[in-house]
């Protein structure tokens, strides 16, 4: 018995017998996915159904989301269009009161000259005639002067101008006397006089005109002014799909809520300040109602929120949806609220008529389908406090029964700019609902420019839609701007496409942290056991999660050499010892919630210069027992390297060879997500075209690209791939594998 068990033991240590189980237990793996493969390839008749089914509804979720975008352009168009007839009509009245004060003053102007004119000519002449007559050339008799304002005349004394015209009688009339010094001298005060006379009135008037008559002119109330001086209301996009909406002030509200409406619309409701012009958000709004709110629901609920009207037979009902911040928070909060939520929200409920005490004093557990919400009676007309939070962060709160299943239904069939994930047909139906450009644009993640959202990268999310953002040193200054950043980013992502973003950073350790300001900065290399890579991982990833970055390109498992220039990036071990760190630290990263990318599979291991300046090219292949063994602790994420691995493919880059990503499937599986390094390269751009640098990682099976240069032509990259879609170089089935794994990566992200 004992020499059988050493032999036994002999025989288990052979290397033949280890191989030969390898190969029975890989057999057997093989077999059982070809079992698995055929059984998923059946289908009932039942399962067919039930697609057709969900095909169906898919499609008049559209149609319905169509008909609402056109009526919303309509309505936009409308108000567009009569804001541009008000504009012309104040610009119109505007030009004709300028003209007709031009015309005004220039009539004067022209009455003024032309009296001027005439009154000198008059004076010229009358004097030309006294002169000619005091010397006898001009027998005609003299016409009369033109009439001259009284002169002052001494009582006493007899008018030296009455003398003259007694002297002037006596002289013959052929024989005319040059005028006595006398005689000139009251020509001339005459004229002087007159001449001040006409300065004086034309001061005057001027003086009425541009100064008196500016100070009598009505001052107009600030009502009356311009529309343009005020600003235009900034209107947030709707939370869920409503039938019409109704701009009105917080006066008109009970009387629309007493209004007839149409049975089982939903009408959303802008309420307008009218001293700002502005819409109401949720905190203004409770506040004009004199509604009360616990301590701290502010900060958990958002301020823009979408207010509605739902019609029903019982009546019309309030009902309102926004974001929650913090989803634990607010459901404690609202719980520890509801003894007083009746008596704070009195006001909003009298609106729709209730004058009595709740039926039911406490709140109970009410249920749609598969969604739960918390419930309170106050009358059988359906009327009450109905509240849930739903899909994490959207809250509602309704005034009846009805009301909340069609808010429920509502955001199932959201538009998916709207709404991220349905909570019934998850990320397939959010695939089917993209366009090719859409998904295209999720299969990006790029680098931008500056520590703000800039107007470029605001054009750069809005015509590309990449599903991820790099940030490098050029976008990291505090921790308050990057929060801020990235809440900015997703915001935009959010309302432009419906996704969330992979914010990515390299956040290696030493020496390569892109944030500088953080606490954990340990390099790979002095990691030294498990438990320290686990407390690393998590420490690590907490502060990335707590910044609003949610994908770590880390860690690097390149087995390297003193001499290789990723030495001082990697941990510097055996490959047994690299495994067991690496997968500690990733599952540290995954207890924060914070996702991982092992690189750069297969290594860029045995090249002594930097691979991201110039292509290296190797003979062999490196190890890659490592990352094999890694994807135990199931990272999300592979990146690639760009060598040409000459016993893999001679002529092209592990990421654009179909025979190298082959070799990585085969390895580490299916399922996780091929990321490549950076693309938009000198070393590969001489050697590649623009169009080959992203149709070949694509055909050759990578799921996300990476283009870090915000100076790039992306948009232009982006536009290449579409192309060869569309041209069938590259068929869209291929674009909706890679795509639907990203969805369901993000998915996971919100559960």
């Amino acid at each position: 018995m004992p020499e059988e068990k050493d032999e036994k033991l002999k025989y288990l240590k052979r290397d033949e017998v280890k191989t030969m189980q390898k190969d029975i237990a890989k057999l057997r793996e093989v077999e059982a996915g070809q079992e698995r493969e055929k059984v998923s390839q059946i289908k009932t008749e039942e399962e067919l159904l039930k697609e057709r089914a969900r095909k169906e509804l898919a499609q008049k979720a559209a149609q319905e989301r169509i008909l609402a975008e056109e009526q919303a352009k309509e309505q936009e168009e409308q108000i567009k269009k009569q804001r541009i007839e008000r504009e012309s009509s104040a610009q119109a009245r505007a030009a004709e009161e300028e003209k007709t004060k031009q015309m005004g003053t220039e009539g004067f102007k022209d009455v003024l000259k032309k009296t001027q004119a005439k009154e000198e000519a008059e004076r010229k002449k009358f004097l030309q005639r006294i002169e000619a007559k005091a010397e006898g050339k001009e027998e005609l008799p003299l016409a009369p002067p033109p009439p001259l304002p009284p002169l002052p005349v001494a009582p006493e004394k007899p008018s030296p101008l009455a003398g003259l015209k007694e002297i002037s009688k006596k002289i013959p009339r052929p024989v005319l006397k040059k005028p006595s010094f006398v005689q000139k001298l009251w020509i001339r005060i005459v004229l002087t006089l007159l001449t001040l006379a006409v300065l004086a009135a034309v001061a005057t008037f001027w003086y009425w005109y541009l100064v008196v008559r500016e100070k009598e002119l009505p001052v107009l109330p600030i009502s009356e002014q311009k529309q343009e001086e005020q600003k235009q209301p900034i209107v947030p996009p709707a939370l869920m799909a409503v039938d019409r909406v109704l701009t009105l002030e917080m006066d008109g509200l009970a009387q629309t809520l007493a209004g007839d409406l149409e049975e089982s619309q939903v009408i959303r409701l802008l309420l307008k300040n009218p001293e700002t012009n502005q819409i109401l958000g949720l905190k203004a709004f409770f506040q004009e109602l004199g509604l009360t709110a616990p301590a701290g629901f502010y900060d958990l609920a958002r301020d823009d929120f979408t207010l509605f009207i739902y019609s029903q037979l019982e009546g019309n009902r309030l009902g309102l949806i926004t974001k929650s911040t913090d989803k634990s928070g607010l459901t404690q909060l609202l719980t520890s609220w509801e003894p007083n939520m009746e008596n704070d929200l009195a006001n909003l409920f009298s609106l729709m008529g209730k004058k009595e005490p709740a039926l039911s004093p406490n709140f109970k557990n009410g249920n749609y389908e598969d969604l739960s919400f918390r419930f309170q009676t106050f009358s059988r007309q359906d009327l009450g406090i109905v509240y849930s939070i739903f899909l994490n962060d959207y809250f509602i709160l309704t005034s009846s029964w009805k009301g909340m299943e069609t808010t429920l239904q509502k955001l199932r069939e959201e538009p998916l700019s709207l709404l991220p994930f349905s909570p019934v047909y998850g990320a397939e139906f959010v695939l089917d609902r993209l366009t090719l450009r859409e998904k295209i644009g999720q299969m990006f993640l790029v680098g931008i420019s500056g520590k703000t959202l800039t107007p470029a990268t605001q054009q750069l999310i809005d015509n590309v839609q990449p599903g991820g953002i790099l940030l490098l040193k050029r976008n990291i200054g505090s921790e308050g701007q990057i929060k801020k950043l990235n809440e900015d980013l997703q915001k935009t992502s959010l309302v432009r496409s419906g996704l969330p973003l992979l914010i990515s950073v390299d956040q290696e350790g030493q020496p390569i942290n892109r944030i500088d300001f953080v606490e954990e900065k340990t390099a790979q290399q002095a990691i030294n056991n498990p438990d320290q890579a686990l407390e690393v991982g998590l420490a690590r990833g907490q502060e990335l999660k707590k910044l609003g970055i949610n994908l770590n390109l880390a860690p690097v498992l390149d087995l390297t050499e003193p001499d290789d220039f990723l030495f001082s990036r990697s941990f510097q071990k055996d490959v047994a010892a690299v495994s067991e760190l690496a997968k500690s630290l990733i599952l540290g990263h995954k207890q924060a919630n914070v996702l991982v990318a092992v690189k750069h599979f297969p290594g860029y291991g045995k090249i002594a210069f930097n691979p991201e300046k110039t292509l290296a090219v190797l003979n062999e292949t490196p190890e890659t027992w490592q990352f094999q063994k890694v994807m135990e602790s199931e990272p999300e994420l592979v990146m690639t390297s760009n060598v040409i691995y000459v016993d893999i493919d001679p002529d092209l880059p592990f990421t654009f060879s179909p025979q190298g990503i082959a070799l990585l499937k085969e390895e580490l599986g299916n399922d996780c997500l091929i990321i490549t390094d950076d693309l938009p390269q000198d070393y590969l751009l001489n050697k590649f075209s623009l169009k080959e640098l992203v149709t070949l990682p694509v055909k050759a099976g990578a799921d996300i690209l990476i283009f870090s240069n915000p100076q790039s032509t992306i948009e232009q990259a982006a536009d290449l791939l579409y192309q060869a879609v569309k041209n069938n170089e590259i068929s869209e089935d291929r674009i909706n594998q890679s795509v639907l794994k990203i969805i369901k990566l993000k998915e996971s992200l919100l559960q």
